[in-house]
């Protein structure tokens, strides 16, 4: 069929991504956003990897799709490659391209499309094309030829290359929809003619730029494979695989997706890089770091940030990768937010949520620079010294185990560690290193594994007629009992005293989600009473857990279902609260701010929330300011049903754990003819915030590394806590024999004449320690020609008991000091030794490492002066009589 022609092609990347949107547009495709790289209620993936990942339950079946023909541009991240990622062509953060059907067009229509776009639309040279399909698939043959495409430009592969499987095929027993596809080559080198080629082996002269996935069989967990009850396509394409071809480049690095990045790290290097000045150790490294940046950009700018696990640990890996190559070629200034500027800079056009939250992602990275290089310090310490270990054992090896614990503890990458052991004479044991990674992986896959949401058996046995909610309106039903589950066994009845649980037809008890605890109440029988303490979505239905307190319960019984309200009413005014908080929290701190989990119960609320530090009182106060002034302002909440796509373009904030189907329920708190609050909650809430009260914020702390945790009361129990506090207050000025208004300036007196006092008894210890310095050196043994000193002393703080140890020293030359202290209910040891003992060898850290050990402590420090702490106030005797006999070892050998 003849294709469509453009006067002008699209060259950049930003026209590219346009034109294919426009192109699919054109031809009745609905243009869906991107995901975010954090899968939106897919909780078995870390990342966005594939532009059909948004669409997996379309694609099962489970759930109806938005629309017969999709297109996207959707950011993706992997990391399978990270460890090439430097050279000419890897990168972990892309974007693909791609078109999908739901059961309209299959292979024809893909097919007739994709070669329109490529040949027509990009003038993509059609004999610099070249297609892959699966080895028996006559009817894509058939349609490329059709399109025009000479039979020597298409191959026939087998299923390691042109076969698509929604599962791990290495997986016994695993199933689910799969087909053959077809991949569209591009060919760097059609000079050298088609004699014996291998276009999807050749890396070196063709590049794959488009792959279409005919989704056409389901395969059971016995092999079988049986045609799927809808023909679907999916279908991918690399934006910068397709720039690199379009602007003529062999590259993607080349390509103006990568150049302005490129650029900002060849300044930070020093390096003329695009002029081709660059080394191929200093390329390599601005290549890594240019793309790590990019990559890492793109993560933070949807919420991950930095930790020691999952996401955050991923992010935090590829920051540091890129800080390693940089300072391998001599960079020591500070560069991440400096790239990250200049990727924002690029990406700003399809992403423009990355310049919102521009300065957000600039610190975070920063901060993740600044801590690695404090680690690389650390680490590279404490690997020295186990190095000064192993070859006093007389090893020449450093075991892969150890090189693992420094890598995955302390974040030295291997790298760095080979390079530091090398120049000490060792060498890595890499083969135990990679050993100890692939068990870290098959821990970190395990624990990856999906659990949840399975109806159970027995469940499954009760149909699809039970557990209706109808608690957003109600909190009173005429319920009927569908099952009762008893030690994991169906029951007919249960009799007073027995737990069970119970599952109802109707039920308007809410089942525990989105952080809000489950409801509790009564089910009222004829024949007794249940209940229930706690209500859960498990095993595929609303579970209701307790003990039958009167009487019996009996399958099939008719029950009143009754919600405790007291309960029900303090979970919504406290759900409603995280929603206030949420909101006030991104208006004060800025739209960085995202939910990363929450707790609801009628007495508190907890809302843990990205910021990367402590969130100053200050802005606290503001953020509870605003909090209670749109309480006052009795703002209504209501919520309504939508789709999914409609209610995030309309600015619903979406959480990236919860699951979502088409049909989603939007909170909103409305202001106005605004909207000060819009969420995706499943949740029960007030319906005017003026319900709350008041909102008061007890404290702010940490829970990992960029994510901070509020802990509020609203309400009653905020109420009680303001007046158990003034209730306090009052003791406390009446112990201070004062006004609760004036007990600042009490206690401020207080501490004054405190210190004062302290300062006192510190001069008069200073007196008193000329006196038991000089009682110490009189006390001295000498030991090989020098003075030892072990000994107990009277010391208000360890400044005091090192002026004693350099009076001793001073006086006695040369001597090794060890001394003892209780200093604030604890023990204290000081180790001091002088020049000229130092010089033969005696190492004071070492000696007091050993006498806190016996006191229950640590510590070390310098050779001529160390000091410990311990635990142990009743053991600093027996350490001190440790000291003396480390003491003699040393100065009899030194």
């Amino acid at each position: 069929m003849p294709a469509t022609t453009m006067a002008n092609p699209p060259r950049t990347s930003d026209e590219i991504r346009q034109t294919f949107l426009q192109f699919f547009k054109d031809r009745g495709h609905l243009h869906l956003p991107s995901w975010p790289l954090v899968p939106i209620g897919d909780p078995t993936s870390l990342f966005t990897s594939a532009g059909m990942q948004q669409f997996k339950r379309h694609f099962m079946g489970e759930e109806p799709p938005p629309g017969p023909r999709v297109a996207t541009v959707q950011r993706c991240f992997r990391t399978t490659d990270i460890e090439e990622v430097g050279d000419l062509s890897h990168c972990t953060a892309f974007e693909m391209l791609g078109n999908f059907s739901f059961g309209d067009y299959f292979k024809r229509g893909a097919i007739e499309m994709a070669w329109e776009l490529l040949t027509g639309v990009y003038q993509i040279p059609p004999e610099r094309l070249h297609i892959t399909i699966f080895l028996d698939d006559d009817d894509s043959y058939g349609f490329w030829r059709d399109v025009g495409v000479p039979d020597d430009h298409i191959h026939r592969c087998g299923e390691d290359k042109n076969y698509w499987f929604s599962f791990p095929v290495d997986t016994p027993g695993a199933s689910g929809p799969c087909g053959p596809d077809s991949e569209i080559y591009y060919d760097y080198y059609p000079e050298r003619g088609t004699r014996d080629i291998r276009v999807a082996y050749d890396d070196e002269r063709f590049l794959e730029i488009w792959n279409l996935v005919f989704m056409q069989l389901y395969q059971h967990p016995d092999g079988r494979r049986e045609p799927l009850p809808a023909q679907n396509i999916d279908t991918g394409s690399g934006l910068e695989r397709v720039a690199a071809v379009l602007q003529g480049k062999r590259s993607v690095f080349e390509t103006d997706i990568f150049l302005p990045i490129l650029e900002a790290a060849a300044a930070v290097a020093g390096v003329d890089y695009l002029g081709g000045h660059a080394t191929s150790e200093q390329a390599y490294a601005i290549r890594a770091m240019s793309e790590h940046c990019r990559a890492a950009t793109m993560l933070v700018g949807d919420g991950v940030v930095p930790s020691n696990e999952g996401r955050g640990y991923v992010l935090r890996r590829v920051v540091r990768r890129a800080i390693y190559f940089a300072r391998k070629i001599g960079v020591r200034e500070p560069f991440t937010a400096r790239l990250a500027d200049a990727a924002i800079g690029k990406l700003a056009v399809g992403y423009p949520h990355l310049d919102e939250n521009r300065e957000f992602i600039k610190r975070a990275l920063a901060a993740e620079e600044e801590r690695f290089i404090r680690t690389i310090a650390t680490g590279s310490q404490r690997l020295e010294s186990l190095l000064e270990r192993l070859r006093a054992a007389g090893a020449s090896d450093l075991p892969g185990q150890e090189a693992f614990l420094l890598y995955d503890t302390f974040g030295l990458p291997l790298e760095l560690t080979r390079e530091i052991a090398a120049g000490a004479g060792f060498t890595v044991d890499e083969t135990g290193f990679g050993a100890a990674m692939e068990e870290q992986r098959t821990r970190a896959r395990e624990q990856g594994k999906f659990l949840k949401g399975e109806p159970s058996p027995l469940v499954a046995q009760l149909g699809a007629d039970h557990s209706a909610f109808v608690g957003y309106t109600r909190v009173e039903a005429d319920s009927h009992i569908v099952a009762i589950l008893k030690g994991g066994e169906l029951v007919p009845a249960v009799h007073e005293g027995d737990e069970c649980e119970v599952i109802l037809d109707i039920t308007p008890f809410y089942p525990e989600g989105g952080g809000q605890a489950g409801d509790r109440g009564n089910l009222r029988a004829r024949s007794g009473v249940f209940l229930v303490e706690d209500t859960q979505a498990a095993a595929g239905a609303i579970v209701h857990r307790g003990r039958v307190t009167e009487g019996e319960i009996l399958v099939a019984e008719t029950v009143d279902a009754s919600v405790d309200t007291r309960w029900r009413s303090g979970a919504a005014r406290n759900h409603t609260g995280t929603h206030i908080l949420h909101a006030a929290l991104r208006a004060i701190l800025g739209p960085h701010v995202r939910q990363q989990g929450s707790l609801v119960t009628p007495d508190r609320l907890r809302f843990d929330f990205t910021h990367l530090e402590q969130t100053p009182r200050e802005a606290l106060a503001e953020v509870q300011q605003l909090a209670n002034a749109k309480v006052r302002d009795n703002l209504q909440v209501a919520w309504r049903s939508t789709g999914y796509q409609e209610a995030v373009s309309a600015g619903a904030l979406a959480f990236f754990g919860d699951k979502y189907g088409n049909e989603v329920r939007v909170v909103e708190i409305k202001e106005n003819s605004g909207v000060f609050s819009a969420e995706l909650c499943g949740g029960t809430h007030v319906h005017q915030t003026g319900e709350l009260g008041f909102v008061y914020l007890l404290r702010e702390s940490a829970v990992a590394a960029g994510t901070r945790r509020i802990e509020a009361l609203t309400g009653g129990g905020a109420e009680a806590h303001l007046a158990e506090q003034h209730e306090r207050l009052q003791r406390i000025a009446g112990k201070l024999s004062t006004s609760t208004g004036e007990i600042e300036d009490r206690i401020d007196a207080l501490q004054a004449e405190l210190d004062r006092l302290r300062r006192q008894s510190e001069q008069l210890q200073r007196l008193q320690g000329a006196t038991i310095a000089a009682a110490l050196a009189d006390a001295a043994t000498l030991v090989n020609g020098a003075h030892l000193v072990v000994g107990r002393v009277e010391a208000g703080s360890t400044e005091i008991l090192k002026e004693v140890a350099d009076r001793v020293r001073d006086r006695l030359r040369p001597a090794l000091v060890v001394l003892g202290a209780e200093v604030e209910g604890r023990p204290a040891f000081l180790a001091a030794a002088s020049p000229d003992l130092v010089a033969r060898g005696v190492h004071a850290g070492n000696i007091i490492r050993e006498v806190a050990r016996t006191a229950g402590g640590g510590g070390g420090g310098r050779p001529d002066l160390a000091q410990a702490g311990a635990k142990d106030v009743s053991l600093i005797g027996a350490a001190l009589d440790e000291a003396r006999r480390l003491g003699v070892a040393a100065l009899g050998s030194g």
